[in-house]
């Protein structure tokens, strides 16, 4: 499994609670040029799976919603199925519940079709099976495949039991399809309300999403590197609202204040800062010279950390 491509909005490096967490503000600018960065988006890509219910209640139904993108224009299929507490966050351990669920006959019901969207309930033991010292850190695992092409449940990839084949019968490796999970957080009482974007900004003036900016790309070949473009910069942000950052006292009894970035994706060109703390969310923008006569598209995406998240999406076209 450790092949797998991990979906961006999974739990990387496994185990963190946020993708990427405050250091993944680096500059691009310090990048090698051997690799495109994270921030491009290419193949079949799942950048955010947003929950209504990022903090839900025993026997609630949570609506989950994810961004994916397919560069090469290729429908999506879909596929969602629960674990409750596995062993790790990773997706391996989802996985290894699922095989144990099954084994004890009582396996989870595995959605799949065409939808971006899916629903889930929470088990109405969810917490009382648990010792109550555990109780503050139960969730529920919801598993993701996402596969451009067709889900087939009775293949088999590598370790993974199922296959994802193209539209030609093709079965696609683990490096072509994207299986993740995103993590449910399981309390009696508490909640966490996903952040909301105010507005996007381009130049420190507001953009709206149906305004397509018009760039200039960099003259010569730059590599992956922002600060040798020769080209147009341009400053981009998404501002969140002041009540997105919560704070309070959790039902355990302790202190919290949440900590929030917005990430940077973009389907070609290079950011300045892949991601950036939202209190300072301004990043820079350049368009790469093999982009020229092409609509990129970027995304905004703001995280926090109790698994909280909302996107915006922008396009700009380069002459």
């Amino acid at each position: 499994m450790s092949a797998a491509r991990h979906a961006a909005w999974a739990l990387v490096p496994a185990g963190a609670l946020l993708v990427g967490a405050l250091g993944a503000a680096a500059s691009c600018a310090g990048c090698g040029s051997d690799f495109d960065p994270g921030s491009r988006v290419a193949g079949t890509r799942v950048l955010a799976v947003q929950a209504d219910r990022p903090y839900a209640h025993p026997g609630e139904q949570v609506t989950l919603t994810a961004l994916g993108y397919d560069t090469q224009g290729r429908a999506l299929e879909w596929g969602w199925t629960t674990c409750l507490d596995p062993d790790s966050t990773a997706v391996t351990a989802c996985l290894l519940r699922l095989a144990d669920d099954l084994a004890r006959g009582a396996p989870p019901p595995f959605q799949a079709g065409s939808a971006s969207t899916a629903t889930v309930t929470v088990p109405t033991d969810a917490l009382s099976r648990l010792p109550e010292a555990a109780r503050g850190s139960a969730y529920l695992g919801v598993l993701i495949v996402t596969c451009p092409g067709h889900i087939d449940l009775t293949g088999k990839t590598g370790d993974v039991p199922l296959a994802c084949v193209d539209a030609s019968g093709r079965a696609l490796a683990l490096d072509e399809f994207e299986i993740g999970v995103k993590r449910v957080f399981v309390r009696a009482q508490d909640r966490n309300a996903n952040p909301v974007i105010a507005s996007v900004t381009w130049d420190g003036a507001p953009w709206a999403e149906s305004d397509v900016k018009e760039v200039s790309p960099c003259a010569s070949a730059t590599e992956n590197r922002y600060d040798r473009c020769d080209g147009e910069k341009h400053t981009l942000a998404a501002h969140v609202t002041a009540d997105s950052f919560e704070s309070g006292v959790d039902e355990t009894g302790a202190a919290f204040t949440e900590q929030l970035v917005i990430q940077h994706y973009a389907t070609e060109g290079i950011f300045e800062y892949d991601a950036r703390v939202a209190s300072s969310p301004e990043s820079g923008w350049v368009a790469r010279a093999g982009a020229s006569g092409k609509t990129v598209t970027l995304w905004l995406v703001a995280r926090d950390d109790r698994g909280g998240m909302s996107w915006a999406t922008r396009q700009v076209r380069v002459r």
